[in-house]
């Protein structure tokens, strides 16, 4: 079950995500009441979804009927692993379904970002369409494990989510939005647990690699994430020393390996931490190695 649940709180009835009409564009965000409320099971500072939503609208259809008026529902937050999405979506067709979105955590994010730049932008399409192939692969990897701890309670086969990608929040330029979803169809006779499927909650601390819970994965782990990558076509590469992703198409400082800049980021590589430090006292021990050593591709 999911990491920190106090409650039980099954997914039933999942069905695996049907292709879909286009999706209506909707008004305003309808805002949410409690996020974090003590009862909400959970105590993490973002509080559990599902909760809300059954404080504001006792079933999915009532939700639903909430968007048709002119609302968008929607909740986007990180309980000890990657961010992740519910929301309702109504469809040309007349239809509507609870998106359940796992976004790639930033280990992946990362290795993803300098394989864009890596690649010329008139491939980038190409290569979109081979990221998502790989995700499926890496999800493929990831849900039998999340299958069987949840077997340890109930039976259980997950339902298989698509990867998907679209454009990015307003940021300005930068890579699209990868992961993994479900559609919950609602009916009128839909309850929340229909709209909730646990192994893809759980993929999201996997993915997030947040306790190396999953080390064991090797998909998971940064070197084997690459591969996987690589195996797909995509032109991931990894720094031989720190072990970071880098790319030597920065749009500013072409030519140059550099890794996206988080802990440690930018074209100066920190190595892997374990170098030896001059003992104390530290007089005149300024070199020109202070500058940092450059990235070298492996």
């Amino acid at each position: 079950m999911p990491k920190k649940r106090k409650k039980n709180r099954k997914a039933s009835r999942a069905t695996s995500a049907p292709v879909l009409p286009q999706v209506k564009r909707s008004g305003p965000v309808v805002e949410a009441h409690d996020w974090d409320d003590d009862d909400s099971g959970w105590d993490d500072d973002e509080g559990f979804p599902m909760t809300a939503f059954q404080k504001q609208f006792a079933r999915p259809a009532d939700a639903v009927a909430a968007v048709r008026a002119g609302g968008q529902w929607e909740w986007t937050g990180c309980i000890d692993g990657s961010r992740m999405r519910h929301r309702v979506l109504l469809f040309d067709d007349g239809t509507a379904a609870v998106e359940q979105a796992v976004f790639l955590a930033p280990i992946q994010e990362s290795t993803i970002l300098c394989a864009w730049h890596e690649t010329p932008e008139e491939e980038r399409p190409a290569l979109e369409k081979s990221i998502l192939s790989a995700l499926d692969s890496l999800h493929a990897a990831v849900r039998p494990h999340l299958e069987a701890e949840i077997r340890q309670a109930r039976p259980y086969t997950a339902p298989v989510p698509e990867a998907f990608s679209h454009t990015p929040e307003p940021h300005g330029p930068g890579l699209p939005l990868f992961g993994w979803r479900l559609m919950h169809r609602v009916s009128p006779e839909s309850v929340w647990d229909d709209t909730l499927d646990v192994a893809l909650w759980n993929s999201s601390m996997a993915i997030g690699e947040w306790s190396g819970t999953y080390d064991h994965i090797d998909e998971v782990r940064q070197d084997g994430f690459t591969d996987l990558l690589r195996r797909h076509g995509v032109p991931a590469v990894l720094c031989a020393k720190c072990e970071k992703p880098i790319t030597s198409r920065h749009p500013r400082w072409p030519g140059i390996w550099t890794t996206p800049n988080d802990d440690g980021g930018g074209p100066a590589c920190e190595g892997t931490g374990k170098e030896p430090f001059p003992p104390a006292p530290r007089i005149g021990w300024y070199t020109d190695s202070e500058f940092g050593e450059p990235h070298q591709p492996q």
